[in-house]
């Protein structure tokens, strides 16, 4: 079963802290991090259950709780659109505005990363 991790730290979260975090409840097939989110495969529907119902709520990091569920799949005939070079100020209604010009929407998300700190340069 796939479950769904979301407000997840992807620069601070690895994947074999998630296993790790999952485990007790059954076995974990993968983990994949992303920015903000990551997916848990367990191999039992039961212990991805009894997962999904400890975990959500559950704090990883300070003042982070997670949701976690079931993953949905995408409905069929729907395309998703990476959308590069997003003003910081946008916010998901605004891109969903502009989007649904052309046709209906189903889900819309600004992905917002950490700003790069600049290398330290050499004296």
């Amino acid at each position: 079963m796939k479950i769904f991790v979301g407000n997840v730290d992807g620069a601070d979260t690895t994947p074999e802290e998630l296993a790790a975090l999952f485990a007790p409840y059954g076995t974990v097939m993968s983990c994949a991090v992303m920015k903000q989110f990551a997916f848990v495969h367990m191999r039992e529907n039961a212990g991805a259950l009894r997962a999904i119902e400890a975990l959500h709520g559950h704090e990883l990091r300070p003042g982070r709780a997670l949701v976690v569920e079931m993953s949905r799949p995408r409905p069929m005939n729907t395309w998703k659109i990476f959308v590069g070079n997003v003003s910081a100020a946008c916010t998901s209604q605004e891109l969903r505005s502009l989007f649904e010009r052309r046709g209906r929407v189903i889900e819309c998300d600004v992905v917002k990363g950490r700003k790069k700190e600049k290398p330290k340069q050499k004296a």
